[in-house]
C-alpha cells in the first residue's frame, strides 16, 4: 500500500497533502469554523437542550399529577362500586323481606278466606239440613196423617167417627 501512495506522488506520507501550507490553512479554517460554532451555536444548542429538559420535566410533573388524579378517580370509582354492591345487597334483602311479608299476608288472607268460606258453607249446610229435615218431617207428617186417616177411616165405624168429630169441635170451641 505504501507503494501505491509513492506511485501517486504523495511526498509527505499517507495523511498529509503534498503542500504542507494547505494543511495549515485547512486546519486554521477548521479551527475558526469550530470556534464560531462553539461561540455562536453552542449557546443555542444548550438553550434548546435546557428548554427540552424543562419541557420533559413539566411533562413528568403533569404525568405524575394525572397519575394521582387517575388513582384518586379509581379509588372513588371503587368505593362507588363497593357502595353499589352494598346498595344492591340491601335492595335484594329488602325485596326478600317484602316478598316474605307479602307471602305471609297472602297466606293469612287465604286462610281467613278459607275459614270464612268454610263457616259460610257450614251455615248453608246447616240451613239446608234444617230445611231438608223440616221438609222431610212435613212429608212424613203428611204421609202419616194420610196413613192414619186411611187406617182410622177403615177401622172406625160411624158412631166412633161422629164421637171423634164432636170431641174435636168441643176442643176447638174451648180454645
Amino acid at each position: 500500500m505504501h507503494a501505491l501512495f509513492a506511485a501517486e506522488g504523495v511526498p509527505n506520507g499517507r495523511f498529509l497533502p503534498a503542500d504542507i501550507k494547505e494543511f495549515y490553512w485547512s486546519a486554521a479554517a477548521f479551527l475558526i469554523v469550530l470556534g464560531l460554532i462553539i461561540w455562536k451555536l453552542l449557546p443555542v444548542i444548550k438553550e434548546g437542550m435546557a428548554a427540552r429538559s424543562d419541557r420533559i420535566r413539566e411533562e413528568i410533573v403533569e404525568a405524575e399529577r394525572a397519575k394521582v388524579e387517575a388513582e384518586s378517580e379509581l379509588s372513588s370509582l371503587r368505593s362507588k362500586l363497593g357502595d353499589a354492591d352494598a346498595e344492591a345487597a340491601r335492595i335484594r334483602e329488602e325485596a326478600t323481606s317484602t316478598a316474605a311479608t307479602v307471602k305471609a299476608d297472602l297466606i293469612a288472607r287465604a286462610d281467613a278466606d278459607a275459614v270464612e268460606a268454610k263457616s259460610k258453607a257450614n251455615v248453608e249446610v246447616s240451613a239446608s239440613t234444617g230445611q231438608a229435615t223440616a221438609d222431610i218431617q212435613a212429608a212424613v207428617a203428611s204421609q202419616a196423617a194420610a196413613a192414619a186417616e186411611s187406617v182410622v177411616t177403615a177401622n172406625l165405624d160411624e158412631a166412633t167417627h161422629a164421637s171423634l168429630i164432636d170431641s174435636y169441635i168441643e176442643q176447638v170451641g174451648q180454645s
